[in-house]
């Protein structure tokens, strides 16, 4: 997975300052082994969480819904939403990727817009309604090029579907 990211606002991570210019853009490789992505689909908690991200600087959030090729969360999300708010007040300086996934069902580059959109509606959310500063997230959108299961069945494809918090 290759992450890619502009700063055309200038909002720069510290870590990255001395590499990094506004209006620049910087790209992060990212190699995973799909055996050990493999999870069950179950609420997490703040504490889940924070266990997953100390332990793997990543993890799925099953609990973030969405209708089918729309971007605007869903009232079910809520109490998701509500504990990665908790997650980032609990640390004051930890910083998410908030990264969203889809099935392989439709054309590839409409997936991977509507993961970023959906991805760039949890962060919006967040900043709203919980209050979590804009330069502590960002969005990325894979589309269906990170699955941790196969497309074959509805089963794996509602894995694939999902959103994950990656560390950095």
């Amino acid at each position: 997975m290759v992450f890619a990211t502009a700063y055309n606002d200038g909002v720069i991570p510290d870590r990255l300052q001395s590499r990094v210019t506004k209006g620049r853009a910087l790209a992060q490789l990212v190699v995973m082994s799909p055996d050990v992505l493999e999870k069950k689909m179950a609420f997490v908690n703040a504490d889940d969480m924070q266990r997953s991200l100390h332990d793997s600087g990543e993890v799925a959030v099953y609990g973030i819904y969405f209708d089918t090729d729309k971007d605007v969360i869903k009232y079910e999300s809520q109490s998701s939403l509500a504990e990665i708010a908790k997650l980032l007040k609990s640390e004051p300086t930890l910083r998410l990727h908030i990264v969203g996934h889809t099935d392989n069902l439709g054309k590839p580059d409409y997936n991977l817009d509507l993961s970023h959109r959906r991805a760039s509606s949890v962060v919006a959310e967040l900043g709203s309604k919980y209050g979590i500063a804009a330069n502590r997230l960002d969005a990325f959108g894979c589309g269906m090029y990170s699955p941790v299961a196969s497309n074959e069945a509805e089963d794996g494809r509602a894995k694939n579907r999902r959103v994950e918090l990656v560390q950095w």
